[in-house]
C-alpha cells in the first residue's frame, strides 16, 4: 500500500446534482461481513468534511453491532485524530452512538474494537448544499495504529463513501469498496424502512473525485511523533 495515501478524507468522491433542492434528512442501515478479521483489534474511523463552507449538516451514527465475539473497546474513542485536530464537530462513542457535524472543516472520529463475525449501525444524515463542492463523508476500517486503512481505493483508502448534495439519497449514492487483501466484502447499504431513502428516486447526478485534507494531518502528526522520540 502507498503510504502517502493512507489517510485522505472526504472531499473524495462526492456525487453533485444537477439540481441542488432544499436539504433534507435520510436513514441507512450499514452492514459489513468482518468474519475475515475476527478476533482481531481494529479501528473504525468516520470523517465528515465541510466542503462547502456553510455549517449545515449532521450525521448520527447508532445501534453498533459487532457480531459474535465483537465489541468496543471501551475508552478509546477519539475525536482530535491523537491530538492534531479540535476535536470539533465530533461526540460520543461506539456504545452510545457517534455524532459528526460539519460545524469544522473535519470531523473525526475513532474508536477501537474487537472485531466479530460481522459489524453493523444505522446512520442518519441530513443532505444540504450550499453550492460548489458537497460536503463528504466516509468510513474507514483501519489497523489498531491507523498506519494503514482498508480498502480496493488507494485514493481514499475508505470502504465507504457519500456526498451531501442536497437531492434525495438512495442506497446507491452510496461509493462502496471492499478491501480484498484483508478478505473484506464491501459493505451493504439499504435504506432504513420509513426514511426518505426508501422511495425517493435518484436524481441525475455526476460523479467528481477529490482529495481531502486529512492525509496531510496524519502524517504531519506521525513525522511529530517520529521527532520527539
Amino acid at each position: 500500500m502507498n503510504m502517502n495515501r493512507i489517510f485522505p478524507v472526504i472531499a473524495a468522491t462526492v456525487l453533485v446534482s444537477l439540481l441542488v433542492p432544499a436539504g433534507r434528512a435520510d436513514s441507512f442501515d450499514v452492514s459489513l461481513n468482518t468474519s475475515a478479521l475476527s478476533g482481531t483489534t481494529q479501528v473504525l474511523a468516520f470523517g465528515l468534511t465541510n466542503n462547502d463552507g456553510v455549517a449545515d449538516n449532521t450525521i448520527s451514527l447508532t445501534g453498533f453491532n459487532f457480531g459474535t465475539g465483537g465489541s468496543a473497546v471501551s475508552g478509546t474513542q477519539d475525536c482530535t485524530l491523537g491530538g492534531f485536530l479540535s476535536g470539533a464537530g465530533c461526540s460520543g462513542n461506539l456504545t452510545s452512538g457517534a455524532t459528526l457535524t460539519d460545524s469544522a472543516t473535519e470531523a473525526f472520529f475513532d474508536e477501537a474494537f474487537t472485531v466479530g463475525s460481522s459489524l453493523s449501525f444505522a446512520m442518519t444524515t441530513t443532505n444540504a448544499f450550499a453550492g460548489g463542492i458537497p460536503d463528504g463523508f466516509a468510513m474507514y476500517l483501519c489497523n489498531a495504529t491507523l498506519s494503514s486503512c482498508y480498502s480496493d481505493d488507494s485514493s481514499t483508502t475508505a470502504m465507504l463513501v457519500l456526498g451531501l448534495a442536497g437531492t434525495p439519497l438512495t442506497p446507491s449514492s452510496f461509493t462502496l469498496n471492499a478491501a480484498t487483501a484483508q478478505g473484506l466484502p464491501a459493505p451493504v447499504v439499504t435504506a432504513a424502512t420509513g426514511s426518505g431513502g426508501t422511495t425517493a428516486p435518484e436524481p441525475p447526478a455526476v460523479l467528481l473525485l477529490g482529495l481531502g485534507v486529512l492525509a496531510l494531518a496524519f502524517w504531519s502528526r506521525k513525522r511529530q511523533a517520529a521527532a520527539e522520540r
